[in-house]
């Protein structure tokens, strides 16, 4: 059905319109809660790159984009790329919505959950050595 969707917002409104974009996230969306971790990441990456030429690099949906897209690479284990990408949303939302905006705050509550993983990884690969 999310295809589905897709094509048509993209026929209808053309591959660069914003509607299209939130079909494209809804669809990468599904994808990763199907666990099409990888085909999740690549629709997310060019939601991502659509908005920042839509919408720009500041705009609250763009920042949405990479929150999604870091669960994402934290669901296929590349925690750096993944707090890299959280720290960087999160700032920004701290600076566009404000610290106390529930997006905000669900991003510092991601940030600390992928870092207390890498800190646990880290410990289990010194804990076999």
């Amino acid at each position: 059905m999310g295809r589905e969707v897709l094509a048509l917002q993209t026929e209808i409104l053309g591959p660069r319109h914003p509607d299209t974009a939130r079909a494209m996230s809804n669809l990468a969306s599904t994808l990763r809660e199907r666990g099409q971790l990888e085909e999740a990441e690549t629709m997310r990456r060019e939601v991502l790159a659509l908005r920042m030429e839509i919408l720009g690099p500041r705009h609250p949906q763009t920042v949405e984009t990479m929150v999604n897209l870091a669960i994402t690479l934290s669901r296929r284990g590349q925690l750096e790329q993944a707090e890299t990408m959280t720290l960087e949303a999160t700032v920004l939302q701290q600076e566009i919505l404000g610290p106390q905006h529930p997006h905000t705050v669900f991003s510092m509550r991601l940030l600390s959950s992928i870092r207390l993983e890498r800190e646990r990884l880290v410990g289990a690969t010194q804990g076999s050595l």
